[in-house]
């Protein structure tokens, strides 16, 4: 997350929420369209200025592997990675410079085009992307992590890792957070890592635990296998190129997933 270009292309996507409540459309299935396209436009621009490498590219400075996932959803056996990225201490001075550039002009731009092409008002500038980057210094962001759920005593492990053609592969398992016992899973596979409504998607998945247990430092380690068949495509999707596939499977294995509270309410 040092590449700041991550930002500027990606900011639509950071305001489709905010924005899509002020531009009511008399037909939703074009919002939802545009939503889709713009979407995919801001993953693609990311993915040619390097900000969103393919799942097999070099590490950058401040990344690390947490873990993998090794799954066959009909290409063949594919290794889906999870990544860690300690964003740099000083991307506050790094946008800054980008910002006054000819080149962050036109990112800001484009990411404004892109917004109006939704139909709302709402436009970005650069005192926008410096709020957006202020809290992020030095703040380390993973794929992977153990969420705990106190409300339904559950210890949710989102599991989420990326291949080498741009896919991602998603897992959530829960456990009961006082006996470790696995409860239940599902599984979401999007052939195109940005699409936001393109994927398939399976609840009921089912799944061997070898190891799921809590390190020194409160992390967990996690290690099994999964497998889902006749994986049924999201209701939304419109660019897939079946209604679901036949058969996913594959194993995992992490040795660290740290721990993230869900905030508690009326905090």
């Amino acid at each position: 997350m040092t590449r700041t270009r991550l930002l500027l292309t990606l900011l639509p996507l950071a305001l489709l929420a905010g924005c899509k409540n002020d531009a009511a459309s008399a037909d939703p299935g074009k919002d939802v369209a545009s939503m889709q396209e713009v979407a995919e436009a801001a993953a693609q621009d990311a993915t040619d200025a390097g900000a969103m490498p393919a799942g097999d590219a070099p590490l950058q400075p401040g990344q690390s592997v947490q873990g993998t996932l090794e799954a066959d959803v009909g290409k063949g056996t594919q290794g889906f990675r999870s990544l860690s990225t300690k964003v740099a201490d000083d991307i506050a001075q790094q946008v800054d410079e980008k910002l006054d550039s000819a080149k962050g002009e036109r990112a800001l731009d484009d990411a404004n085009r892109k917004l109006e092409k939704l139909g709302t008002d709402a436009r970005v500038d650069a005192d926008d992307v410096r709020d957006i980057v202020g809290g992020m210094a030095g703040k380390t962001f993973q794929d992977s992590a153990v969420q705990k759920i106190d409300i339904i005593h559950v210890l949710r492990a989102n599991l989420s890792g990326k291949a080498a053609d741009g896919s991602q592969l998603e897992l959530a398992l829960d456990f009961d957070d006082k006996t470790l016992a696995f409860s239940e899973a599902n599984l979401t596979y999007r052939p195109k890592a940005g699409a936001v409504f393109d994927f398939y998607q399976a609840n009921g998945v089912q799944v061997t635990i070898d190891r799921f247990e809590r390190n020194e430092d409160g992390s967990y380690a996690l290690a099994g296998s999964f497998t889902a068949k006749d994986v049924p495509a999201s209701p939304m999707a419109k660019k897939l190129d079946s209604k679901a596939l036949a058969s996913a499977s594959g194993s995992f294995s992490f040795e660290s997933l740290p721990v993230k509270e869900m905030p508690k309410f009326g905090r």
